[in-house]
């Protein structure tokens, strides 16, 4: 109880140190204006499927319309969350990883992506993907970025956050709409849609949207689309149901991470050795017999790499049955499917070496490497690009049913349970020329009860709810190690490989099960018509993925004894519309116990997954928003402090922990010149992190300057144009660490781009 308390102080203390300058910028800009903001107009959709004003929610949450989106041009999800100082999206070679409140590297586990009820997450954490474009922007009706823990509603992963992307169910006459946008590095963006009312009962929502573009990497390409068909039917005058269905598909070609030395040479290359000139000829030294012997190891002939290609193809439905049972009894029933494959096609260079190991009855004699001097270290088999070919494919299925009992004013009760049945499977047709079978089908199978009230008194909410989750686990590893070799000439007379390594079939199981809870309890008092101020406390879990069991030494794989993490967040906020200006302003502390760390010591053949002891986390979140007509401003600032109190290696204790910003935020300002014309600039900040629990690597901060402008006619065509990354700033999409040298995936700079969109 003491932690806590000193650690809720500390963040008041921070509160008034980086925040008060804000508060003296805002008040500069604020002048006489009588407009009155309504929080309670400002409705978002929890995972139990009925909705709740802003100003009766007692979190911090942003809200995203579709009027913000459409006026500021954000072409896909991705820029729409990268203008958020609540997010910070950072890339792997597999896509997009959100992170939320110093959620770390494991953020596709702990930050829920969610379409209508339906989770974008993949199962497998590392080699999954995050299909976050795969929903066009043209059927999203808001979007709300939920921070910190949402265990209770939302379930397992939530301890990051949320956001959660409500798309548009409202047919009030028939629209269509078409649009295109062209921009640097050959951009082109089409799409297409229409809602169609066909009587007052049913209307039919498809959207169409297509992207072809390329980056500042040589040989990058993206070439993507999606379809979107929504069908809304009003069954009775009480009940109403949804059904929707999406179609994805990418094809996506990427360069390899740069070193220094090849970004600050070139930072448009590649770093792909297409000719394979960079596998060099190593002279070694063989000991056979007591004998010393030179020998150079040589690539073989035609060795070259190739970029990174990834084929990704996604379908999901879902829907949504809702009905009145009662004046007092509301039923909600969201379902849903999804089938996610990625198949990739990658190289790597690789030179094998069994020195010591026993084969056909005989051991591979041990080398005297001249580039060091070890002994038993190499042998003298040829380096190469190997093929890595495999599929990835992922199926969930989820069932939400849910009741609500309002019995009274403003006071309700929510019963509800869900299912969850996700899959995941690898399967390499290719592995580095090592493998004649590699397959990894996991299974993670979830059932969830959870409460939750809400009981007004006058001024007063109170709300309280708990949930209990049991998770099964049943995963299944085939591995089939047949890896053709070269050996040296020197060496065949001693025994004869036939070319082969041969270890036979191998089949590894893990099962395991356990049960999590979450709870929360919370006070909101509405002291104004638009002013609220709360208090609240939550523990959240996140369980591991199924193929986080499993650890690798020098590619030799072990199970571990990985348990699901825990966090515990106490936080303090209110949301106003004060001097002009809506307010938002959330101060939190918290602790996670056994965080799940990924600790990755060399790509592909050694990493370890581990819970860390006890992880604390706090900050402070703003937000601020001024309209005086013609001029309009908006502020966010986000200032997290996420650190390692306790582990058992005790040399990082103290440390921040890896992959988390300390501070994020944005500015913009916004003129309507005309009733026709306005102009928006917006300026974001994302600031440094480690990549290391030693806190030895530092990646740079992320800063943009980006400028849009809209010109609306009364036909109802408008024309845009914009300029992203004005200030031309190196930035990077990645940093990573490969075998402890700090790589680069240099982001693109200055860009421009225009476009129309005609809604008829």
């Amino acid at each position: 109880y003491n932690h806590n308390i000193q650690i809720i102080w500390e963040v008041i203390i921070i509160m008034k140190r980086k925040l008060a300058f804000i508060f003296i910028l805002n008040a500069l800009l604020l002048s006489a204006n009588d407009q009155v903001v309504d929080l309670g107009k400002s409705v978002i959709k929890s995972n139990s499927g009925f909705d709740e004003t802003l100003q009766n929610t007692p979190k911090n949450i942003q809200i995203v319309t579709a009027e913000e989106i459409s006026e500021k041009n954000y072409k896909n999800v991705t820029e729409v969350l990268e203008n958020s100082p609540l997010i910070l999206i950072k890339n792997d070679v597999f896509g997009q990883i959100i992170e939320m409140r110093g959620s770390g590297a494991n953020s596709k586990a702990t930050v829920q992506v969610m379409v209508d009820g339906m989770s974008l997450n993949p199962v497998d954490i590392n080699h999954g993907t995050l299909p976050l474009d795969s929903i066009p922007v043209s059927t999203i009706e808001r979007v709300e970025i939920l921070p910190g823990g949402n265990g209770v509603l939302f379930g397992d992963g939530a301890t990051g956050g949320v956001v959660n992307i409500i798309t548009k169910t409202g047919v009030d006459k028939t629209e269509s709409y078409i649009g295109a946008r062209y921009g640097s590095y050959s951009e082109r963006i089409f799409k297409a849609g229409t809602a169609t009312k066909i009587n007052d009962n049913f209307s039919v929502l498809v959207n169409y949207q297509q992207e072809n573009s390329k980056t500042n990497r040589s040989g990058e390409r993206d070439k993507n689309f999606n379809i979107d068909v929504t069908a809304l039917a009003k069954l009775d005058e009480k009940s109403n149901l949804s059904v929707r269905y999406g179609h994805y598909e990418r094809d996506l070609t990427s360069a390899d991470l740069l070193t220094r030395e090849q970004w600050k040479t070139n930072s448009r290359q590649s770093g792909v050795d297409l000719d394979g000139s960079q596998l060099k000829p190593m002279d070694i030294i063989l000991e056979i017999n007591g004998k010393e012997i030179p020998y150079t190891v040589k690539p073989l002939a035609g060795s070259t790499d190739i970029l990174n290609k990834s084929q990704i193809v996604r379908d999901d439905i879902s829907a949504n049955y809702k009905r009145e049972l009662s004046d007092k009894l509301e039923f909600n029933l969201t379902t849903s499917y999804q089938k996610t494959t990625n198949d990739i096609h990658q190289r790597e260079a690789t030179y094998r070496n069994f020195a010591g190991e026993t084969v056909n009855g005989s051991v591979i004699p041990g080398v005297i490497n001249n580039f060091g001097g070890f002994l038993n270290s190499d042998i003298g088999y040829r380096n190469y690009y190997a093929d890595w070919i495999g599929t990835f494919t992922e199926e969930k299925f989820k069932v939400n049913p849910s009741l609500k009992y309002n019995y009274d004013k403003d006071s309700y009760l929510i019963v509800g349970y869900d299912y969850k049945l996700q899959k995941s499977k690898r399967d390499f047709d290719n592995y580095i020329d090592m493998y004649k079978v590699y397959n990894l089908d996991s299974e993670k199978e979830s059932h969830g009860a959870y409460v939750f009230n809400k009981t007004t008194i006058g001024q007063f909410e109170f709300m309280q709810g708990f949930r209990r989750e049991w998770t099964k686990y049943d995963t299944t590893k085939n591995s089939w190690y047949y890896h053709k070799v070269t050996p040296v000439a020197s060496i065949k007379p001693i025994m004869d490989l036939n070319g082969y390594v041969d270890t036979g079939l191998k089949t590894s199981k893990i099962k395991k099960s356990m049960v999590n809870d979450s709870y929360e309890f919370a006070v909101n008092y509405l002291y104004s018509d638009t002013g609220n101020v709360y208090t609240r406390f939550e523990q959240s879990f996140r369980t591991p993925a199924p193929t986080e069991f499993q650890n690798a030494k020098n590619s030799v794989y072990e199970l571990n004894n990985l348990d699901a993490e825990t966090n515990q967040t106490v936080e303090l906020g209110i949301k106003d519309y004060l001097y002009g200006s809506n307010i938002q302003l959330n101060l939190f502390a918290g602790r996670t116990k056994g965080e799940i760390y990924y600790d990755e010591i060399a790509h592909g053949k050694t990493w370890t997954y581990k819970n860390l002891g006890e992880t604390h986390r706090m900050g402070v979140e703003l937000n601020l928003n001024q309209d005086y007509g013609k001029l309009f401003f908006f502020e966010g600032v986000s200032y997290i402090k996420a650190k390692i109190f306790e582990d058992e290696d005790k040399s990082i204790e103290g440390n921040y922990v890896p992959y988390t910003s300390k501070l994020s935020a944005n500015i913009g300002t916004g003129v309507r010149w005309t009733d026709n014309f306005n102009t928006i600039a917006i300026l974001n900040y994302k600031g440094k992190y480690y990549l290391d629990t030693a806190n030895q690597y530092e990646a740079r901060s992320y800063i943009t300057l980006d400028l849009t402008a809209n010109y609306t006619f009364n036909n109802g065509l408008k024309l845009f144009a914009g300029v992203n990354n004005l200030l031309d700033r190196q930035n990077f999409d990645q940093e990573a660490l490969n075998d402890g040298v700090q790589v680069y995936d240099p982001a693109v700079g200055r860009s421009y781009y225009v476009g129309f969109d005609y809604r008829f």
